[in-house]
């Protein structure tokens, strides 16, 4: 089956979930800006460490519609990943969100703990990339009494990545991507009642600066179904992806301690 059909098949199914799920005409539009800054860093083999930093801003409807009427949200997270083998990547990760204000949730000035496990299996093919991504969240979300309230959310994804210019993805080589997700989640006070979270379609373009850094324009379009009307959020994003910047600093300082020596 070709990916394009991949694509096709799960789009469709999630719209069809949305209509079931969705009890309301009611819809509210939330422009939003995020940006997020990750280094992923090898640690032998089969073994690496990631972390992220990220920050987000949304609009105020209906009084604002800029996408950087308020700040959102900001959180660092910390990754560690295993490579079992040539397409089984397994990850685990702890991450710290400041929830300045989350319109779905109704959240402000509260914090957030997060744990996640993760499995990514990679289709290699020549001149793209297809993988499917499985995540259990455990999250624990401050309310207003300053108490953290606990649920589970199972996300399921499917991502196409085809470089442009070239077969892989390196220094000078462009790429677009493009993924479809769907977010479940257990019942919380703060969350509601709903089973399906919401269903999320981003597109985007890359570039590759070095053989270790990618940058990465994104539009990310996410449908929540609510008892109260629905939520569509319409998401503009920058990413910036490093991978070993550490190791290769500290293999030029060796160098050059190297030939400092040679010199003395």
């Amino acid at each position: 089956m070709k990916p394009l059909k991949y694509f096709s098949y799960l789009i469709v199914t999630g719209y069809l979930i949305l209509v079931s799920y969705s009890s309301s005409a009611q819809t509210t539009k939330y422009n939003q800006f995020s940006n997020e800054f990750a280094d992923v860093e090898s640690i032998g083999k089969r073994w690496a460490v990631e972390f992220n930093l990220g920050q987000s801003y949304t609009s105020t409807p209906p009084s604002n519609n800029s996408m950087l009427s308020k700040a959102s949200q900001f959180y660092v997270r910390g990754w560690a990943h295993y490579y079992a083998s040539p397409r089984w990547k397994l990850s685990y990760f702890l991450a710290l969100f400041g929830n300045v204000d989350i319109p779905d949730i109704e959240q402000a000035k509260n914090f957030e703990i997060r744990y996640a496990i993760q499995g990514i299996y990679y289709i290699h093919k020549i001149g793209y990339t297809l993988n499917t991504r499985f995540r259990l969240e455990d999250r624990r979300i401050q309310n207003n009494a300053k108490t953290f309230e606990a649920y589970y959310r199972l996300r399921g994804q499917l991502k196409y990545t085809q470089p442009i210019n070239g077969k892989i993805i390196r220094k000078g080589i462009y790429y677009g991507l493009a993924s479809e997700e769907m977010f479940f989640k257990t019942q919380a006070t703060i969350t509601g009642k709903d089973f399906f979270d919401r269903n999320r379609i981003t597109i985007g373009a890359g570039y590759s600066i070095t053989d270790n850094t990618q940058i990465e324009l994104l539009y990310a379009n996410e449908i929540l179904p609510r008892n109260t009307g629905r939520m569509i959020y319409n998401t503009y994003q920058i990413n910036v992806a490093f991978s070993d910047i550490f190791k290769k600093l500290k293999d030029k300082t060796k160098t050059k301690e190297i030939h400092s020596s040679d010199n003395n």
